[in-house]
């Protein structure tokens, strides 16, 4: 008798994407806390949302779910693309805010942050991750 073979009826499924899933990890070595915050889609842009839907690695959220807006914000950052839509086209009006985890400890590097965002991060951003209550180092190299 020969190597058996697996009959794995699982569905498959291919969906064309717009390549812009690649992105590096912006966390410069180890980072933990994962916090489990409910995001705010309808507050977020292609900025933060990719053209497939998902959230980009590097965004920096409160532990409301929302982009942050002063210095004592307590935020955390996602730490890798997550489906959070179909696309970036229509988040103003989505009302199913999902969770996601964010880390809210570790050193981020501020160069790898923008390349996934596509942008500089804001003064509230840089303002938030410096704030006497954020755990997260930003890198700026």
């Amino acid at each position: 008798p020969g190597p058996q073979i697996s009959r794995c009826n699982m569905p498959i499924k291919v969906s064309k994407t717009t390549g812009t899933g690649v992105y590096g990890v912006p966390f410069v070595g180890p980072s933990s806390g994962p916090v489990h915050v409910q995001v705010d889609v309808s507050a977020l842009t292609s900025r933060e949302v990719d053209a497939d839907g998902y959230l980009k690695p590097g965004v920096v959220l409160t532990l409301a779910g929302l982009l942050p807006t002063a210095a004592g914000d307590k935020v955390g950052v996602v730490p890798e693309a997550i489906k959070i839509h179909t696309d970036n086209t229509s988040l103003a009006g989505v009302t199913a805010d999902p969770f996601v985890v964010v880390h809210t400890y570790g050193t981020l590097s501020r160069d790898i942050t923008e390349d996934n965002l596509g942008a500089a991060l804001s003064a509230a951003e840089i303002a938030a991750l410096n704030g006497a209550g954020s755990q997260i180092v930003l890198l700026l190299t």
